[in-house]
């Protein structure tokens, strides 16, 4: 994907930059295979931690950006975006073998796909908005909305605006939203809506919570101990299988693709309720596929 290309070379530049190297438009275009033009585009996203040296024309880390940040805030930031576990050393000492290239070699992150650059536009303003406490009107799915805007929320690769809608807690998605205005009036602010986006791991926000019991059998026990497959997830062991029970957000759109992808090896034992909505809806599929078939053998 387009984006992810840019993002991974803008993280290399920043990086070697970082790491105290001097940076070479003409250099780097040749090693990344894109023209000097880009690459003095990729510059110019990064004027905020760059800097020309007027004696060699090459670029190097900003004299404000070398005050500025140092290996705690660094440290924060890896805390604050929930990847402290994913890294194989403590924080500190990772980066600090990462960036000198000690280790950098030994590593290859695949991030998830990232939406579209013109995203970051929407993200300066809603953090107008926000910082303002404003409220702001935009298009979504063709209806005019008007929201009192808390946070921006990164899940499972997307973006989106948590916001109180005509008193109802909601979220949208930032790939979907356009033509964004931001109005004068001051938005009405509670304080406690900002806890209750942080303390939930979903984008469900606004919806009652119900406990879901299921049944996982042992060859893909391990993906859901190892990864967060279902938000707020305990397990016990149960005879020659392993009984998964989740605390979900009341919404069978959230978990019945999920079950619907495992099935043979997964089985909903609670509510009984989402069991047969699903069965309902592999049986809606297995029907329409069976339509289809017959049409193209007609």
């Amino acid at each position: 994907m387009k984006s992810n290309i840019l993002a991974n070379r803008l993280a290399d530049i920043t990086a070697m930059a970082y790491a105290g190297q001097s940076l070479n438009i003409a250099e780097l275009a040749e090693k990344d295979q894109v023209s000097t033009k880009t690459i003095r585009r990729d510059f110019d996203r990064l004027c905020a931690v760059l800097e020309r040296c007027p004696d060699t024309g090459n670029h190097l880390l900003s004299a404000s950006a070398r005050s500025q940040y140092n290996e705690q805030d660094l440290v924060r930031l890896i805390d604050a975006l929930g990847l402290k576990k994913a890294l194989p050393l403590k924080a500190a000492q990772f980066l600090r073998s990462f960036i000198n290239n000690s280790t950098s070699d030994c590593y290859h992150f695949q991030e998830q796909p990232l939406e579209a650059d013109f995203i970051s536009s929407l993200h300066s303003t809603f953090e107008t908005a926000i910082k303002n406490i404003r409220s702001v009107s935009f298009l979504y799915k063709d209806k005019s909305r008007t929201v009192s805007p808390y946070l921006m929320v990164y899940s499972h690769g997307s973006w989106y605006l948590a916001a109180v809608s005509e008193g109802t807690l909601k979220t949208f998605s930032l790939a979907r939203i356009k033509f964004v205005s931001i109005q004068k009036e001051h938005s009405d602010y509670d304080s406690s809506v900002v806890d209750i986006i942080k303390e939930q791991d979903s984008i469900w926000f606004g919806q009652p919570i119900f406990n879901v019991t299921l049944e996982v059998s042992r060859d893909i026990a391990f993906y859901f101990e190892r990864k967060a497959l279902l938000p707020n997830k305990n397990h016990r062991k149960a005879a020659g299988r392993l009984a998964h029970h989740f605390l979900l957000s009341w919404s069978y759109n959230q978990i019945a693709p999920i079950v619907q992808y495992w099935i043979p090896n997964i089985r909903v034992i609670s509510p009984s309720e989402l069991d047969t909505y699903i069965r309902e809806n592999l049986m809606s599929w297995i029907a329409q596929t069976n339509d289809e078939t017959e049409n193209i053998v007609l």
